[in-house]
């Protein structure tokens, strides 16, 4: 008998409807077409009943990150205003009204942007090329950028879909060793999910 174990802090399940992607009940949706200012972005996430993402951990900056299609991308600029102000060389505000300190999760392109300049109190999210990732740059808030809005998910509304979190997750199996597997598809929220191997498919 075959007893099989997903390890499944290593699946990340994301909810999708049309552009929107989720991640622990927040909807993302990532806007390509720029626009001339912070205040307009916040007008076009106002418009979804959404405010600009508050990126506060790594785990969504990765899922973000994730989710962008680079193939959008073309011209400039390569970056998406986020939900982040800075109001003092310390203190970073949120769009969703909360405040830290800069001592929380923090992803700035570089010392620079460590530096509070008053003039630039914005932060968007660009590409590096140098670093080729995403970084964190501050900037002034009436500069051309896209932007990425999150708003609470409405789980009754959203279609499924899963992807793994990482290139490759492990299922164990008791008698057979370990194998690499792909999740296929899910029907709903909590419903079967189908995997693949490479000695055929299975339900779980």
């Amino acid at each position: 008998m075959l007893f099989v174990f997903i390890l499944l802090n290593l699946i990340a399940v994301t909810l999708t409807t049309g552009n929107w992607r989720q991640l622990d009940g927040i909807e993302y949706y990532i806007e390509y077409t720029a626009v001339s200012g912070v205040d307009k972005a916040k007008e076009g996430c106002k418009a979804m009943d959404a405010i600009l993402a508050a990126v506060k951990s790594q785990r969504i900056q990765d899922f973000l990150v994730k989710n962008i299609n680079t193939t959008k991308l073309t011209g400039w600029p390569l970056s998406f205003y986020i939900g982040l102000r800075r109001t003092s060389s310390t203190t970073l505000q949120w769009s969703d009204g909360k405040t830290t300190n800069t001592s929380v999760f923090t992803y700035w392109d570089g010392p620079a942007d460590k530096n509070y300049d008053s003039r630039k109190p914005c932060v968007t999210m660009g590409y590096d090329i140098g670093l080729n990732e995403f970084k964190w740059k501050i900037v002034e808030c009436w500069k051309t950028h896209r932007y990425i809005c999150q708003r609470k998910a409405n789980a009754s509304t959203l279609t499924t879909t899963t992807e793994a979190a990482t290139t490759a997750n492990t299922l164990l199996v008791s008698n057979e060793g370990s194998k690499t597997i792909h999740i296929a598809d899910t029907t709903n929220k909590m419903g079967d999910v189908s995997m693949e191997t490479n000695a055929g498919q299975f339900k779980i």
